[in-house]
C-alpha cells in the first residue's frame, strides 16, 4: 500500500504538532506493515535537524489550484489513499482539488482534523492580542481574531457562520473524516449537520521508541513544551501559576517556538519572576526524561502529544479540563491530574502537592508510563491500517 500525506508544511519531528504526529504515523507504518508513504506539502521550513528521512518522495505543492501536479502525482507514484492532514485554513481548503485529483485517479481521500472543533471561540487574552496587533507579524490574523472573538459573545450563531466552511467543506469533500477523540464527533458535526457514521476515531500514537526511560533520579523541574502561542496554549495562564508558587528548589524550563515568544519573556521580567528558563526550539526527550512534572494549561487541543509524551517519561501531567481528548489521556488522581478549567487556585494546589510529595510523583509516574502504553505505535498503527484497508 502507498500513501500520500498532504500536510501545510514538510515534516519535521522537530517542528511539533501535527508535523511530529505526521512522522510518527509514517515510520510506523512503514516499520511494521511496510506501508511506504509519500508527501504533498504547501510551505517549506527550515530546520536543521539530522532525523531520518521516512518519506520515499516529498514534494511541494506549486500552486493551492494545481489539480495536474495532484494527478500526476498519484498516477506516477501509484498512490492507494490520500490523508489530509487538516485543520490549517490553507490544507483545508485544498480539499477540493485533492477530491477532483482523488475522482479522477479513482483514489479514496481521508480527511484528518487535528483539533478541537470550535477551538477558534476560545478567546485570547486582549494583552496578546494588542501585542500581535502591535508588534506581530501578521496583524490581518489578529484583527480576524478580534472580530470572531467580539462577534461570539454577542451572536454565537453568526459568528459560527464565518468558520463554517473550514468543517464543512472538508466533511462534503472525503471519504472519511477522522478525529482524535469521541467526544469530538458531536462537536465536528454540530458545524455541518452531517452523517456522524462518516466519522471515525484515531487517537494519536507516542512520539519516542518503546523502552525510552525517565532519568533514574528526577531533577526538581516543572517541564512545558508548546507552541508559543497565546490562543490555543495560554502560556500567560502558566506564568500566574508560576508567580503563585514559592518553591525555591525547583526550576520552570519551558521548550518551544512560536509568535508569542518574546511576549512571554517581558511577562516574566514585568512579573520579576524567578527560575523561569526559556530553552527554545528543542529536542523535548532529554527534558521530559529529567523533569519531574509537565504543566498544560492550554484552552483547547486536539490530541496533545506532550501530555503523552510526559507520560511515557514519567514526568507527571497536570492539565486543565478543557478539551474532551484530555480524559483519554490521563486518569486524575491515577497517572496524572485534570483541574477544572480555569481554576487557578486549584491548579497550584495541585501543583504544589506534587512538588512536595516524592513518593506521590514516584507513583503517579510509575502509572503513567504503564498506562500510556494504549497509544503505543503497535496500537495506533494496527487503528491507522485498518481504516485504510476498508474505505
Amino acid at each position: 500500500m502507498k500513501i500520500l500525506f498532504v500536510t501545510h508544511r514538510n515534516v519535521c519531528p522537530l517542528i511539533g504538532g501535527i508535523e511530529r504526529v505526521t512522522y510518527s504515523i509514517v515510520e510506523a507504518l512503514r516499520d511494521i506493515y511496510g506501508i511506504q508513504s509519500y508527501s504533498l506539502y504547501t510551505e517549506d521550513v527550515q530546520v536543521e535537524a539530522n532525523v531520518e528521512e521516512v518519506f520515499v518522495r516529498k514534494e511541494r505543492l506549486r500552486a493551492d489550484n494545481d489539480v495536474q501536479q495532484v494527478v500526476d502525482y498519484i498516477s506516477r507514484e501509484r498512490i492507494d489513499v490520500i490523508v489530509v492532514q487538516g485543520s490549517v485554513i490553507r490544507v483545508n481548503n485544498l480539499m477540493p482539488i485533492l477530491r477532483k485529483a482523488a475522482d479522477q485517479c479513482k483514489t479514496p481521500l481521508v480527511f484528518v482534523f487535528h483539533q478541537m472543533p470550535g477551538a477558534e471561540f476560545r478567546p485570547l487574552d486582549l494583552g496578546v492580542l494588542f501585542n500581535r496587533l502591535c508588534h506581530g507579524q501578521n496583524k490581518k490574523a489578529a484583527l480576524r481574531q478580534l472580530l470572531i472573538q467580539t462577534l461570539y459573545r454577542v451572536a454565537p450563531r453568526a459568528a459560527e457562520k464565518l468558520v463554517v466552511k473550514k468543517y464543512k467543506m472538508p466533511y462534503l469533500c472525503a471519504d472519511k473524516v477522522v478525529v482524535l477523540s469521541k467526544g469530538y464527533i458531536s462537536q465536528y458535526n454540530h458545524f455541518v449537520d452531517g452523517d456522524e457514521s462518516r466519522y471515525t476515531v484515531v487517537n494519536n500514537m507516542l512520539s519516542f521508541p518503546e523502552g525510552v526511560e525517565a532519568e533514574e533520579q528526577k531533577q526538581k523541574e516543572v517541564l512545558i513544551v508548546a507552541r508559543m502561542d497565546e490562543r490555543p496554549k495560554r502560556i500567560k495562564t502558566a506564568l500566574r501559576i508560576w508567580k503563585k508558587i514559592c518553591e525555591p528548589d525547583w526550576i520552570l524550563r519551558i521548550v518551544g517556538y512560536g509568535e508569542d515568544l518574546d511576549y512571554y519573556k517581558q511577562l516574566v521580567h514585568r512579573w520579576g519572576l524567578h527560575k523561569v528558563a526559556f530553552e527554545g526550539l528543542q529536542d523535548p526527550l532529554p527534558y521530559y526524561r529529567k523533569a519531574g512534572i509537565f504543566i498544560m494549561t492550554s484552552a483547547c487541543e486536539g490530541f496533545p502529544m506532550t501530555l503523552v509524551e510526559a507520560q511515557q517519561c514519567g514526568c507527571v501531567p497536570i492539565a486543565f479540563d478543557s478539551f474532551s481528548s484530555v480524559h483519554d489521556i490521563i486518569q486524575s488522581d491515577r497517572n496524572g491530574y485534570i483541574v477544572p478549567n480555569n481554576a487557578i487556585d486549584e491548579y497550584v494546589c495541585v501543583l504544589k502537592e506534587l512538588m512536595n510529595n516524592d513518593t506521590l510523583r514516584a507513583e503517579m509516574a510509575a502509572n503513567a508510563q504503564k498506562d500510556v502504553q494504549r497509544f503505543s505505535r503497535e496500537n495506533i498503527a494496527k487503528q491507522w491500517k485498518t481504516l485504510l484497508e476498508n474505505l
